[in-house]
């Protein structure tokens, strides 16, 4: 069980990315005596990571992440999403084309694929936009 200091502390340690000793102590208006014997045991219970020696001495949480971190990985997963949900449009797109061509000159699926593919190449154009052109021309 936790005391209030070091309650305290894990709060402190959660809302900056890491503390020196002297930042503490001064903060909480404690000794570094007493500041060792409250982190200590949090230390010991793997709750906070002591790094550096003597002056250079700091603490952070372990397994914790900062604000910073995670709104950096935030954003990378929602600019992943961004990507996978245009990946994904655009098949949805490419695969109704290939169903259209498969329908209208009763050929099979890798063969309407195929087709998309030589298009593209030939005009110079995405397989989207191909694929779109057909879903216009036909009512797709």
């Amino acid at each position: 069980m936790l005391n209030p200091r070091q309650q305290e502390i894990l709060k402190m340690l959660s809302e900056h990315p890491f503390l020196g000793s002297r930042e503490l102590f001064g903060a909480l208006k404690i000794s570094r005596m007493r500041l060792n014997q409250l982190i200590v045991p949090l230390i010991k219970k793997g709750l906070v990571k002591k790094e550096g020696k003597a002056r250079a001495t700091i603490y952070r949480l372990t397994g914790e992440k900062n604000k910073e971190q995670l709104t950096r990985e935030n954003w990378a997963l929602r600019e992943r999403v961004k990507e996978l949900e245009k990946v994904l449009d655009e098949r949805k797109i490419i695969e109704r084309a290939k169903e259209i061509l498969t329908a209208q000159f009763d050929i099979p699926p890798t063969e309407a694929y195929r087709k998309l593919q030589e298009q593209s190449m030939s005009s110079g154009r995405s397989m989207r936009k191909i694929a779109e052109s057909i879903l216009a021309a036909y009512g797709g």
